[in-house]
């Protein structure tokens, strides 16, 4: 059965439901004593335009590593319903390495060839030391890249491409090779240089892109859809390492994607929305 992806929705309806999810993380930090930062498009929306990128739904922010393991820890207990942090350690079929908020009244299909469907969502990713000589960086980089290529295969429907060649390989590898395995050698990657004295981080999802360690030693409060949202306290730094020194301008009109969704339902939650009869 083909997933009927023609669906419409409000761009600003979806953003206003995402930005309950930034005041709810906010919130479960300040009280917890966690500290996160705002990163990416999210960062760049927030000192740019004081909120959303206008076209964009997508939310990111960072934890160092500490905190994300702490916040995973107790993610249970700390987060109030109808939200819900996802990770691989609490949701086998989830195929991502970093963690998501989600809203659980809500449902969302990115991808629906891997096969999850969530709520809206922030993503949430751990800042993991990293050296700041480029080619050590590059190498633990692209042996984690292995690793996320093998999920990414271990997770997908095999017969996205129909059933020629593509199938046989994405087969193969789901026979040769265990989910949980990968994940765990995709995370101590990740770990590798932790408490090694490393002066970068880096969220592993901007291929090289790395960061000062002191760029995250405190954060500030900025202001993101009339919420109060923090960012890391060298956030310009932060801005410039991702996007370049010419972040505060607006990029051509044909480079403004919007994220795109399979599928999209902001009134209806997601464990009522059967994905197997979709894919099967």
């Amino acid at each position: 059965m083909a997933l009927d992806t023609t669906y419409n929705y409000d761009l600003r309806t979806f953003q206003k439901r995402s930005v309950v999810l930034l005041e709810t993380i906010h919130n479960v930090c300040r009280k917890h004593g966690i500290r996160y930062f705002l990163i990416d498009g999210t960062l760049l929306g927030a000192v740019r335009h004081q909120g959303f990128i206008p076209w964009d739904d997508d939310m990111d922010i960072a934890l160092m590593r500490n905190d994300y393991d702490e916040l995973i820890k107790h993610a249970d207990e700390w987060i109030p319903e109808p939200f819900r942090i996802v990770c691989h350690e609490n949701t086998p079929k989830y195929p991502k390495y970093f963690a998501k908020l989600e809203d659980t009244s809500t449902t969302i299909v990115e991808n629906i060839y891997l096969g999850y469907a969530g709520g809206i969502y922030i993503d949430i990713f751990p800042l993991d030391e990293v050296p700041s000589g480029l080619v050590r960086r590059a190498v633990n980089y692209y042996r984690f890249d292995r690793y996320r290529s093998l999920l990414y295969f271990l997770y997908r429907d095999p017969y996205k491409h129909g059933k020629g060649f593509s199938s046989f390989y994405t087969r193969l590898i789901q026979k040769l090779f265990d989910k949980e395995r990968i994940h765990r050698k995709a995370d101590a990657l990740l770990r590798e240089y932790a408490g090694r004295g490393m002066d970068c981080v880096m969220t592993h999802d901007n291929k090289l892109t790395a960061y000062r360690k002191s760029c995250f030693n405190d954060s500030v409060t900025l202001t993101f859809e009339g919420v109060e949202a923090d960012a890391p306290v060298l956030y310009k730094e932060v801005l410039a390492d991702t996007y370049g020194d010419d972040f505060m301008e607006m990029p051509p009109e044909e480079k403004r994607r919007a994220h795109y969704h399979d599928y999209c339902d902001l009134n209806s939650p997601y464990r009522d929305f059967d994905i197997r009869k979709f894919i099967e």
